[in-house]
């Protein structure tokens, strides 16, 4: 059993508690943390961007969904760790493994702060006779140098919103008087960021600041660090019409809450903040509305993103230009050189100067490692590149005018017919919903099936969402909005796509042992010409390889639609690229 586990049993000895629960969150519910915040990654070694782990006193188990199966059996090896894959058969839930193992009177410890609301409470109602102890973050005594919280400064990007945050929070306050609401607590970080135009560098690959935000009929006040802020954007803020109040302050000003009428999202609410304002207040739980207007873009938003996204091409085309002649001439280039020389061509952004930074950690898996849907290759151990077989990338940037994610799977020499057919499945499927034609009201899972049908007919699938939302110089995860295969658990999720959200189109394939495919392009939707009807138009502009396609298996319709996106690749980037480049290009995008 890993070190820090036994150390954790000790402390928890010492608390009288039974059971410890450390999830992947901070205090705002985000997907991605800060390193004060990576307290199940240091208990566990599991690396990966979402996981719970319990440690119990005789046994502990982590729970991760498809996309870590693979890392986790691999990293957690060894471990004393039991790996729950989520959704496979006999796998129990979080709280049935609770209630199973867990007796009237004994102790469950947590940290009401990493606790989304609806969870916390959920617990509470559920684990009857079980009592719990949410009020000390035990993981401090373990983690002895852990990492202090993050208050970097904050910076403005109101010059590329096309809304000035006086607007913003107009329409908010609209929103909650139709509620009858008189007073809207926002947790989320990202949702903070939308609002003010402020964004910050508290998370890596996140432009986001480390504040909450109570918004009410007559004032607005945001709860930030002030070390945090310049003078600049101390002014900037009260020209907006926003107060600001100390970081820290914020659970006893929701204490002092009585008798109003709160508006909030349980999702991206923590448990304490929830138990801070329930007393002698009224909720009314919806999902917040900040969240609903930020994934319908304005249209500066969408001109700006089309521009980053024509110059994050041009540094895609560079880069595959570069790995594919390296890798043929013999050179010796492992994952992370690879990832490494495209990471330095986003950050420079010599085109446009608006780099910022990545918008994820850069995915670069060559053969079996791409079967891994969220690898991340260490500097020591990565693949070589060899002139055989597949190479997936997955990458995208942070630009003060958008935010970019792009995957790419290539061929780097002779590849199998399962290769080759795999391939194409997956390109099949990311042209065919990139391609749809649906009527306004539609919902993401209505779509789904665009990106999965031709991979049925080969008896092929993958376990992972079709599509997430993209914030703009925001979250590259943003929801609600989202393609699926089935309805989100909480229906009021399943938002109707709207002209202006932007979405993934991520199909893939993964043969554990072999390799992984996954072709990804981001999409905006946009009224069709039929009255009534939306479709997609492709923000990413980066060419498909034309090397691993197997024709044969491609209706004449697939046909068209890759020659169509190809035409449009060499069109937009070529103005921006130098002879060699073009030349290079023109044969990439050549029609089948």
């Amino acid at each position: 059993m890993r070190e820090q586990i036994q150390k954790l049993r000790e402390v928890m000895k010492k608390y009288g508690m039974d059971a410890w629960v450390a999830p992947t969150a901070d205090a705002h519910q985000s997907e991605y943390v800060g390193d004060h915040d990576q307290c199940r990654a240091y208990l566990s070694g599991f690396t990966g961007s979402a996981g719970t782990l319990v440690v119990l006193k005789d046994r502990a188990a982590l729970w991760v969904d498809g996309r870590y199966f693979v890392q986790g059996r691999k990293q957690l090896e060894g471990s004393g760790i039991d790996l729950m894959e989520m959704g496979e058969k006999k796998v129990p839930t979080l709280l049935e493994y609770l209630k199973e193992n867990l007796s009237i009177g004994e102790t469950l410890g947590f940290y009401a702060k990493l606790f989304g609301a609806g969870e916390g409470e959920q617990w509470e109602k559920e684990l009857h006779g079980i009592q719990m102890r949410t009020d000390v973050d035990i993981v401090d005594e373990v983690w002895l140098d852990r990492p202090a919280r993050s208050a970097k400064k904050v910076w403005r990007i109101d010059a590329y919103c096309g809304e000035d945050t006086k607007s913003k929070l107009e329409r908010v306050r609209k929103e909650m008087r139709e509620n009858r609401a008189d007073v809207l607590l926002a947790c989320s970080l990202s949702d903070i960021a939308w609002l003010t135009n402020l964004r910050g560098d508290d998370i890596e690959c996140n432009p986001l600041f480390l504040s909450y935000l109570a918004i009410e009929e007559e004032r607005c006040t945001l709860f930030i660090q002030s070390c945090a802020m310049s003078e600049e954007i101390a002014n900037y803020l009260k020209d907006q019409g926003i107060e600001t109040a100390e970081y820290d302050d914020w659970n006893q000003f929701v204490k002092k809450l009585k008798g109003r009428k709160i508006l909030l999202d349980q999702k991206d609410c923590d448990y304490q903040t929830l138990c801070d304002a329930r007393k002698d207040n009224e909720f009314i739980f919806v999902v917040s509305p900040l969240a609903l207007m930020k994934i319908v873009k304005n249209d500066t938003e969408i001109a700006n993103m089309r521009k980053s996204h024509v110059r994050d091409g041009v540094y895609m085309v560079k880069y595959i230009k570069w790995i594919k002649e390296s890798v043929k001439r013999g050179e010796k280039i492992n994952e992370v050189e690879a990832s490494d020389y495209l990471d330095n061509l986003r950050l420079k952004d010599e085109i446009g100067g608006l780099g910022v930074e990545l918008s994820f950690d850069t995915i670069s898996g060559y053969a079996s490692n791409a079967a891994i849907v969220h690898y991340k290759a260490n500097r020591e151990t990565a693949a070589i590149l060899e002139p055989r077989g597949l190479y997936l990338f997955d990458s995208g940037a942070q630009y003060k005018d958008g935010t970019t994610d792009v995957t790419r799977t290539i061929a780097l020499g002779e590849t199998s017919d399962i290769e080759k057919q795999d391939y194409t499945l997956t390109t099949i499927g990311m042209l065919r919903l990139l391609n749809a034609r649906f009527k306004e009201g539609a919902r993401g899972y209505n779509l789904d099936t665009y990106a999965r049908m031709k991979m049925w007919e080969y008896g092929r699938d993958f376990n992972h969402g079709t599509g997430h939302g993209v914030g703009f110089c925001n979250t590259v995860h943003e929801g609600p909005n989202s393609i699926r295969l089935t309805p989100n658990p909480d229906p009021r999720r399943d938002v109707v796509i709207r002209e202006n959200m932007v979405v993934s189109d991520e199909p893939g394939i993964y043969i554990e042992g072999s390799h992984g495919i996954r072709v990804e392009n981001l999409v905006v939707s946009v009224k069709d010409e039929q009255e009534g009807f939306l479709h997609f138009d492709s923000l990413t502009i980066v060419p498909l390889d034309p090397e691993p396609l197997n024709v044969d298996i491609m209706e004449e319709r697939d046909k068209q639609l890759y020659n169509e996106y190809q035409a449009m690749v060499y069109k937009t980037l070529s103005p921006y690229l130098d002879d060699e480049e073009k030349k290079w290009l023109l044969n990439e995008t050549r029609a089948i």
